[in-house]
């Protein structure tokens, strides 16, 4: 019996050595490294989807200042905007800029409201997207000039300046700058 329980005690010894350890600590570090990509994919899902909610809000927020600027356009076609520096009259004789009425507009309730949906230290309105830090999130207007060119017609689009005539129908485009200060459109109107 002593011989038998000698050889016992000589397999265990074996089985407790490289072999099964190795085997045990290999499929620890796999099961870590699985549960770490998990997580780490997890939470970039998260990531993006909060981000692409960001743009989604920031898209919303331009399409309320494409909708104001077409129903106060509309209304300033028909003589009815009520806002003095968007239509034309006998005072202003008939010149009109994009400075004084954007001013009247970005004081209305659902404008002046807005805030940046996507960085909420950066500016609501302002200029092209340029890719900076800065850009993020914010709500562009540019101001369309059509060109005719061999029997072709398009619109070319600028920054607003204040110093644009809008004394006629103006062609707008509202745009958003993504999460990396690019330019996202969002509509073109006329103004």
């Amino acid at each position: 019996m002593d011989r038998v329980s000698a050889n016992t005690q000589l397999d265990h010894h074996e089985d407790a050595g490289h072999p099964a350890h190795k085997r045990d600590i290999g499929a620890i570090i796999f099961v870590a490294t699985v549960i770490f990509s998990l997580v780490g994919i997890a939470s970039l899902a998260r990531n993006i989807f909060a981000a692409a909610q960001h743009l989604e809000s920031a898209k919303r927020n331009a399409e309320l200042v494409a909708r104001t600027l077409t129903e106060v356009g509309a209304k300033r076609k028909a003589g009815q905007s009520g806002l003095p520096s968007c239509q034309v009259s006998e005072e202003n004789g008939g010149k009109l800029t994009w400075g004084p009425c954007w001013d009247e507009i970005a004081k209305m309730p659902e404008i002046a409201g807005l805030k940046n949906a996507m960085e909420a230290g950066n500016e609501v309105f302002g200029p092209p997207c340029d890719g900076s830090e800065e850009a993020i999130g914010r709500i562009t207007i540019e101001k369309g000039t059509p060109w005719f060119s061999a029997g072709n017609t398009g619109v070319t689009y600028a920054a607003s300046d204040s110093e644009d005539a809008i004394a006629t129908e103006t062609p707008l485009r509202i745009q958003v700058c993504n999460r990396w200060g690019e330019a996202v459109k969002v509509q073109e109107i006329k103004f």
